[in-house]
This record gives structure tokens, sequence and C-alpha cells, in this order.
């Protein structure tokens, strides 16, 4: 079966170096869903068929460069973007009591996958939160040093 390459229509709007790496991610992705794909059986429902794309697309992602922590950061990202939990843009008490439960429980082991998601996106909302600050002087920077030392503080006091 002959494969009819696409038009490159909306190329011109990518920077050359984004359309390359896009095109070069395609391609491994093609590899790796072909890959995948072949291990289905034939009973095989839409339910295995989305698991296997997954699975391609984190091979590729892999092969890119992306790492084990990069990867749940963007799946990460990702669901919640796409469950309507969008970062809010101020961190706030409740995110940072949130992420050390988050980090408590990723230490006693029973942080489950759905939460590893979340710590991953909590924890680029606080970083995105705290680079948003580095204009800061370093009498602002201590501040926010201090800030975040009595969120953490009184998650800790709180603990029964």
């Amino acid at each position: 079966m002959a494969v009819k390459k696409q038009p490159d229509s909306n190329a011109s709007e990518l920077t050359e170096t984004a359309n390359d790496w896009f095109r070069q991610f395609l391609k491994h992705l093609e590899i790796h869903m072909v890959e995948t794909g072949e291990s289905l059986g034939a009973n095989s429902d839409s339910f295995d068929h989305r698991l296997a794309a997954m699975r391609a697309v984190m091979m590729t992602l892999i092969d890119s460069g992306t790492n084990q922590e990069e990867l749940r950061k963007i799946f990460g990202l990702v669901a919640f973007e796409n469950a309507g939990m969008s970062p809010p843009l101020e961190w706030n008490r409740e995110q940072n009591k949130r992420r050390f439960e988050l980090i408590d429980r990723e230490i006693q082991g029973t942080l489950s996958p759905v939460e590893q998601f979340e710590l991953a996106s909590l924890t680029q909302r606080m970083r995105e939160h705290v680079d948003s600050e580095a204009n800061l002087s370093f009498e602002g920077a201590r501040k926010l040093h201090q800030l975040l030392t009595d969120m953490d503080s009184e998650s800790v006091e709180s603990k029964p």
C-alpha cells in the first residue's frame, strides 16, 4: 500500500528547528507504532489500540532524550490540562500542602500512578512560581524563601 505524502501547508509557520524536530519525531513514532501494533492480538479492542499508541509515544519521547521524570511531568501536565485542571497562575498554601502530602506518600512508597502525575504537575507549578520571581531583589528572594518555609512548617504543624 502506497503512502501519500501529506502537504507542507503549515510548515512555514514553524521554526526550522521545530519543523525538523517534529518530522524526526513522527518518523520514529511511526516505527514505534508498528512495533507496538505487532503485539496486538486479533481480539484487541480500541482501548488496546490506544494503549499501544501511548506506548509508542512514550518510546519515541524516550528516544528523543526525555527521561522518566520529564515523561511523568509531561503526561501529568497534559492530563491535568485536558481535565480542565490547568495550573493556576499563583502558587498557594493548599497546593504547597498537597505537594508535601504527595512527597510523604512517595517516600513511604504508597504513591499511586495518578498521584505521581499530580505530584509532577504540582512540582512544575511550584517551579514556575519560583522562577517567575527570578527578578526579585535579594531581599525579595529572602522573603519568598521565608514564605515557602512558613507554608511547609504550617503543613507539618497541622499533622496529627
